[in-house]
């Protein structure tokens, strides 16, 4: 496996490169506001940010050691573990496949194939978590973006299907475990999600209340970032303007040519734009909270990745 293993470092490092490559268009200007933010006047707003890094990444590993239990006895550094493997290996694969397989490749158990449905369920608990907090955004601050009202209506009518898809889910959740469908991709897509129907209401009332504790913190860092700037913005619009941020990253397939940053970093400038703000100082809050937040776990996965053994994974 160590073939793989290699494949899958140089494709993360490979990403982790042209991050920092793309930055360079802007560096100019982008290294100066960071040379106006990092002093000791911002100390405490930094060291708060990357205090809060841990327990975004702990309250992700509490809800996935949670939902794995269901399947396979784990213990939480196993579950925080497998979370930075998947973080690391999910920059690697597109959308949330590499982030399952991490997670599932790390598992030391025969039945860890199983638990591929535990980690869709995980990021769906995620997904829908992100898309309430956006609705609630989008909500706020629609009147203030410049789109069209056909836009406006048709992204109001998606964010309101999706939440009713959710609450419909789980709801009828049980009848999936006696669904038994006769085509052999559904047999297979069955075989992963019906575990769905085996958590009970306080199981899933818990992994979605870490997994609203997760959004928050991630909420707060990136608030924090953004505070370093003194924007003429009160702390309601950037909380809104955030949760678009979020929500935006949430509905976009992710695109590894575009990257998980060059897509925050396109919104962050489309939502801000009727606010008039430094395009440079929003993308150097949006690389300061990625850097903060997402850079050093990467790397920390992909020590582990090394570190442990990979078993094969046959589908």
């Amino acid at each position: 496996m160590w073939i793989g293993k290699l494949v899958v470092t140089v494709l993360i490092l490979s990403y982790i490169f042209k991050t920092f490559r793309n930055e360079q268009k802007g560096i100019g200007d982008i290294g100066v506001v960071f040379q106006e933010i990092l002093t000791s006047e911002h100390f405490p707003v930094i060291f708060t940010m990357l205090i809060l890094v841990p327990f975004n990444w702990a309250m992700e590993s509490l809800k996935w050691q949670k939902l794995a239990q269901k399947i396979i006895p784990i213990g939480f550094w196993e579950a925080f573990r497998g979370t930075l493997t998947g973080l690391a290996v999910g920059v690697a694969v597109p959308a949330q496949l590499g982030d399952t397989l991490g997670r599932v490749a790390s598992l030391k158990s025969d039945r860890r194939l199983e638990a591929i449905g535990a980690a869709l369920i995980s990021n769906g608990i995620q997904f829908y978590v992100s898309v309430l907090a956006g609705t609630i955004g989008w909500l706020h601050l629609r009147s203030k973006l410049a789109i069209s009202t056909t836009t406006e209506n048709a992204i109001t009518a998606l964010l309101a299907l999706i939440i009713v898809l959710g609450i419909v889910t789980v709801a009828f959740r049980k009848p999936l475990t006696d669904w038994h469908p006769q085509r052999k991709v559904f047999r297979k897509l069955h075989n992963y999600l019906k575990i769905i129907g085996n958590y009970t209401s306080s199981e899933l009332a818990l992994t979605t209340l870490y997994g609203l504790i997760r959004y928050m913190i991630f909420l707060t860092q990136f608030i924090l970032a953004l505070s370093l700037f003194d924007f003429p913005v009160g702390y309601d619009e950037l909380a809104s303007c955030v949760t678009l941020i979020f929500l935006a990253k949430t509905l976009i397939p992710a695109v590894n040519v575009l990257g998980d940053l060059g897509l925050r970093e396109f919104t962050a400038l489309v939502v801000f734009a009727s606010y008039g703000l430094p395009a440079e100082k929003v993308i150097a809050a949006t690389f300061l909270v990625w850097i903060i937040n997402v850079l050093g776990p990467i790397l920390v996965g992909i020590f582990l990745i090394w570190k442990y053994k990979w078993k094969r994974i046959k589908f």
